[in-house]
């Protein structure tokens, strides 16, 4: 069998086979072996697939670590507040507690920082977006954990985080929980995105009272926290299984 030697991808890299992976299967069936062959180049520069040897489990996730290298970390000991992880998703626990925020916005002043008080929160990334709830209480969140709508301007219904032109992370970074609180924490809430009377707090005057109360020294009020409707079990499913 012969087959052209090199491609040029659309930077116009030009890359030359070195080996190939066959597939076989039952008729109408599912794959059920792999092979791994050598390719031979003659001085024409056709390439000759040669005979080839059983591929192994582990041989194949040896190279899509090396062909995707940002969907495999090493392996490590998860923190307390890490809730799940996998090749293309994450969840994590915050407890509650202060940090520094900054605001650029007509209500609240034009790039302005205090650091307040925050309720526990849950963050989880997958299929390419970002949310976040609040949690009441201190204790880690199992399943059945109800979880409360986080009262933040940049997040849309749902819990999905507007990123605008937050830089998230990526690559070695891209499990890293502490990066994406600093992506969060470290941007500028700008404005809100949910405009129904009561979607974000349940606090008197609004959002905007409730982060002015803040900013001046007030202990979150976990009682203006606003339900979700849902519990981290069905949050998890809802953003990372389906989307």
């Amino acid at each position: 069998m012969q087959v052209p030697a090199a491609c040029i991808s659309s930077t116009q890299k030009v890359y030359e086979m070195s080996s190939a992976i066959l597939l076989y299967r039952e008729r109408h069936g599912q794959t059920v072996f792999a092979s791994v062959h050598d390719v031979k180049i003659s001085k024409e520069g056709a390439a000759t697939i040669e005979a080839g040897t059983p591929i192994s489990k582990t041989a194949l996730m040896k190279m899509m670590q090396t062909l995707v290298p940002e969907d495999y970390t090493p392996a490590e000991l998860l923190g307390d507040h890490i809730l799940a992880k996998g090749s293309d998703h994450l969840a994590w626990y915050c407890k509650p507690q202060k940090r520094q925020v900054w605001f650029k916005n007509d209500e609240l002043g034009q790039d302005v920082s205090a650091t307040t008080d925050h309720p526990g929160l849950v963050f989880i990334i997958g299929k390419g977006h970002w949310y976040v709830f609040s949690v009441k209480g201190n204790a880690r969140p199992i399943s059945g954990t109800p979880l409360f709508v986080s009262p933040y301007l940049n997040v849309w219904k749902g819990g999905h985080i507007c990123t605008g032109n937050i830089e998230t992370p990526k690559g070695a970074m891209k499990f890293s929980t502490e990066a994406w609180e600093e992506a969060f924490f470290r941007s500028y809430f700008t404005h809100p995105n949910q405009h129904e009377k009561g979607a974000l707090t349940k606090y008197r005057g609004g959002i905007f009272a409730l982060w002015r109360a803040l900013m001046k020294g007030r202990a979150f009020p976990t009682k203006s926290l606003v339900s979700s409707g849902e519990t981290l079990g069905q949050a998890f499913e809802r953003t990372v299984k389906y989307g």
